[in-house]
């Protein structure tokens, strides 16, 4: 795929309070200025980065389906449970993980930004 060639610059002038209101918001996202700014052009505003408090919980569901998964197995072996209608939950959790990760780090409609006041108004 072919990127797109970024040669066309542009300056801003802000106020010292819009300054720091970006810089923060950028600094939120663990994105650069460049890509911050770009995805607000393109209507979007990117979310934080979810808390490490969020990421720990999303360790530890991971690790639970893991060894929900092990148990699946043991117990199947043994021929003690219905190893599909297990993994048919197993498969539902993993796929509430990657919903929850999807939800957090997807963009914010500007829409929804403009709907909401500006800090510092």
């Amino acid at each position: 795929m072919k990127t797109k060639s970024k040669k066309k610059e542009i300056k801003v002038r802000l106020t010292n309070q819009d300054f720091d209101h970006l810089n923060n918001l950028v600094k939120e996202s663990s994105l650069s200025r460049e890509s911050y700014l770009r995805m607000c052009i393109n209507g979007l505003v990117p979310r934080p980065v979810p808390s490490k408090e969020l990421i720990e919980v999303i360790k530890i569901l991971r690790e639970i389906a893991e060894k929900m998964n092990q148990i699946a197995i043991s117990v199947y072996t043994q021929n003690g449970i219905n190893k599909s209608l297990y993994m048919e939950n197993y498969e539902k959790l993993q796929q509430q993980i990657n919903e929850i990760m999807i939800l957090i780090r997807q963009p914010i409609n500007m829409e929804e930004v403009w709907q909401s006041p500006k800090s510092g108004q």
